[in-house]
């Protein structure tokens, strides 16, 4: 290996395709620092071969090395092959992976190569000494393997090796193996993948680490009696600490592969028991828990509506009925395209961990594209939340759909919930309690993992911040709002952004008060719906909705005062900073005229300027439409590392233009991991334009498979059609396109990014 990695990651995967995914995205994700990823496939038969190999197909990391068995060798066995393959100094085997804090994380891995240290181990603090061991080992949890970095310089070769009879903790043995050695303790610098739990610590794995005390050699003989006595305590055990308790041993041994992530083979043991059990609470319980950990919730919902009369279910609260009692909070939740999933998500999650009495369900359907409609006739049919369902043919867009459910709300408080909202308490009842003793507040929300707005994310909550902070606005992933305050959204934002700032803006400008209740949390799992309709903060819509909302309120772009205090030049770059790149505002526009003399042209044209400057100033003369000298600073980028983010401007700007050369000369500048679909869909788009369509319909058909959700790919595909002179097929994929949005593709004379012609 040219460039020696300081890092070594091996995976392990035995039937268990559903964790691959995230957890290879999660590791590939970082830049921070060098590593070299061993991947072994240990004899699986439920397509994980299939899953990691695509993975890899995608990636392309110089770095990567897969191994695949052809029958299961067992973990310790198959990471004593990579040690000896690895070329890291340090070594790291996670079970897997969700999030990495990657510069955190690099920081302790070179102070640890630094070191004498024989491991960084993450939030725990490891015993010394047989009597601390003995004491450890009768926890409960104990750390497992992804809690390990290992400093391989440090051990001896006769101690570099994994115990191969152990199924889980390798780690923690090793540590015991290797007695009093040093370890660095870390804050926590990963999380594991939230498909998978704790593997449960069995006797086995209890007996086998105590056998690793009593092998060494410097234990006094009193010191060895004890660690005998206890292991002698141990053998006489039959069943494993916290083990899930089942009357059918098949059920047992598949809780034990949904701990491990091997999802499939669990649901193969739990259908073998349920076809000679039918009505077997546990086994469909444990089904159920299967179901949702693989994302199959419409099957897990399904399910446990069967089960829900069962005495083994929790009893639900039962209220008077429906049509004789008036609810209290009106949830609305707007939903389009191939929402279901998420839909059913939240619903679950709702049904799950909220008291359901006071509420009505309204849920509006924005012209999906899935089966979303027979679900919705499903939960009106079993009276779920006494459901009421609107229908629209296109996607009016989140604003408009809100006001549609505000219109139909029976309850004195209203609850907007993005689709992909999760709960995970009774968040609503809460906010319902707050709405009640705070009368003078007309819209509240709660923090979340992921949020647009920075107050609203639990990172930034204190501990001992208070129960209700005034604030100016909030983001509508969970908005409960007052209903006799009649606020309504305004419609002018169209598709998404910056509605639901504008609705708190409202509410203060009528007298109310908007807050956010910080210690109230609901899981947010952002983007699940905009980011396929291809709308993010990139996106024409949002920039174009920062205009109307700047215009509307008359907010400052920029302060006089403040820029006369700079240089011209750095005025002109502080313009860059302001500026809306899509829909630049008037003011600075006078601003920037004002500014660019001939003399100030003339002195950037000498200038030498670094890397950032360069870039500002081709962003600022590209927004300004000042081409020439734009085209003359242009040169100097061909030395200079650009972001994602001003390459796929650069693309926009060209291809608006038609200069189709330019285009492919930045997205050719990409690094591999920005090579997004939106990359892709430009490809596409300039291939389609020069009617390239050998090229273009290969790459049409995998952006159907990867963007089923996005108006443009439609749009194209009506175009190929349109070429080829089919255009009954070219008009059913522009319907399609102006369906998923009407605001943009409505009109057929417009450019394959909704731009008009």
């Amino acid at each position: 290996m040219a460039d020696k990695p300081l890092l070594s990651v091996a995976f392990v995967f035995q039937n268990q395709r559903d964790v691959i995914e995230p957890t290879l995205d999660t590791l590939y994700d970082i830049s921070a620092f060098s590593f070299e990823l061993f991947v072994i496939d240990d004899g699986s038969t439920d397509g994980t071969t299939d899953a990691i190999t695509s993975l890899l197909d995608y990636y392309q990391h110089e770095h990567t090395f897969f191994f695949s068995h052809n029958q299961p060798s067992g973990r310790g066995n198959a990471l004593n092959e990579v040690l000896l393959e690895c070329n890291g100094s340090v070594f790291w085997a996670p079970e897997t992976l969700q999030d990495i804090n990657e510069n955190l994380l690099a920081r302790q891995l070179k102070k640890l190569n630094q070191s004498s240290y024989s491991a960084l181990v993450q939030d725990t603090n490891l015993p010394t000494g047989h009597d601390q061991w003995l004491s450890f080992l009768q926890n409960s949890h104990w750390p497992q393997d992804s809690h390990f970095i290992w400093n391989l310089s440090t051990i001896a070769s006769g101690n570099r090796f994994f115990n191969p009879y152990l199924q889980h903790y390798h780690s923690l043995e090793l540590a015991a193996r290797l007695g009093d050695s040093s370890f660095m303790e870390s804050e926590s610098w990963h999380t594991t993948n939230s498909f998978l739990e704790s593997p449960n610590i069995t006797v086995r794995d209890r007996e086998e680490i105590i056998m690793t005390l009593l092998r060494q050699t410097d234990y006094r003989a009193d010191s060895r009696e004890s660690v005998t006595q206890v292991l002698e305590q141990l053998q006489e055990q039959d069943s494993s600490t916290g083990q899930k308790s089942f009357d059918n041993n098949l059920l047992s041994e598949a809780e034990n592969m949904k701990k491990d992530g091997r999802f499939n083979a669990a649901l193969e043991l739990i259908e073998e028991v349920l076809q000679n059990h039918p009505n077997h609470q546990a086994a469909s319980q444990l089904k159920i828990e299967v179901l949702e950990k693989k994302r199959r919730f419409v099957e897990a919902s399904e399910l446990k509506h069967e089960v829900s009369k069962s005495e083994e279910q929790k009893p639900r609260k039962t209220t008077e009925p429906t049509d004789t009692k008036k609810p209290k909070v009106s949830l609305i939740i707007p939903t389009t395209a191939y929402g279901k999933p998420a839909l059913e998500h939240c619903l679950l999650s709702i049904s799950e961990h909220c008291d359901t009495s006071p509420l009505e369900l309204i849920v509006i359907d924005n012209a999906s594209l899935d089966n979303t409609h027979d679900y919705l006739d499903e939960l009106q049919e079993k009276q779920f939340l006494d459901c009421t369902v609107i229908t629209h043919p296109k996607n009016v867009g989140f604003a408009a759909s809100v006001n549609r459910g505000l219109e139909k709300a029976n309850g004195k408080y209203a609850c907007v919930l993005h689709n992909d909202v999760e709960f995970t308490d009774d968040a609503i009842a809460h906010l319902t309690k707050l709405m009640d003793n705070n009368p003078q507040y007309a819209v509240m929300g709660p923090s979340t993992n992921k949020t647009l707005n920075p107050d609203q994310a639990e990172r930034n909550v204190d501990d001992d911040a208070p129960t209700l902070i005034r604030t100016e606005y909030l983001d509508s992933f969970c908005m409960m709002i007052r209903t006799d305050a009649n606020l309504q959204m305004d419609e002018e934002f169209e598709m998404a952004f910056f509605e639901d700032i504008d609705f708190c803006f409202q509410a203060r400008s009528d007298g109310h008060k908007v807050g956010l209740a910080p210690h109230i949390n609901v899981k947010h799992h952002l983007g699940t719906t905009t980011f396929s309709l291809d709308l993010d903060t990139n996106s024409e819509q949002y920039w174009k909705n920062i205009a109307y909302f700047n215009e509307k309120w008359n907010i400052e772009v920029f302060s006089e005062e403040e820029l006369k205090s700079l240089s011209t030049f750095d005025q002109l770059l502080a313009l860059d900073e302001l500026v809306n790149p899509l829909f630049p505002e008037e003011k600075i526009i006078e601003q920037f005229h004002r500014l660019f003399t001939d003399e100030l042209k003339t002195e950037i044209l000498k200038a030498e300027h670094d890397d950032d400057t360069i870039c500002r100033l081709v962003h600022l003369f590209m927004v300004m439409e000042e081409r020439e000298i734009m085209r003359r600073l242009e040169d100097q980028l061909d030395d200079v590392e650009l972001s994602a983010a001003l390459i796929f401007q650069l693309v926009r700007f060209y291809y608006e233009r038609n200069i189709y050369s330019r285009c492919l000369h930045y997205l050719d500048r990409l690094k591999p991991q920005n090579n997004s679909l939106r990359a892709d869909l430009y490809r596409l788009a300039i291939n389609v334009d020069n009617k390239n369509l050998d090229d273009a319909i290969p790459k049409l058909k995998y952006l159907m498979d990867e963007a089923p959700s996005n108006p443009m790919v439609y749009k194209l595909a009506g175009d190929i059609h349109r070429f080829n002179n089919n255009q009954e097929e070219a008009q059913s994929f522009y319907k399609i396109a102006e369906q998923i949005n009407p605001f943009e593709f409505a009109n057929e004379k417009q450019d394959t990014f909704g731009f008009s012609l």
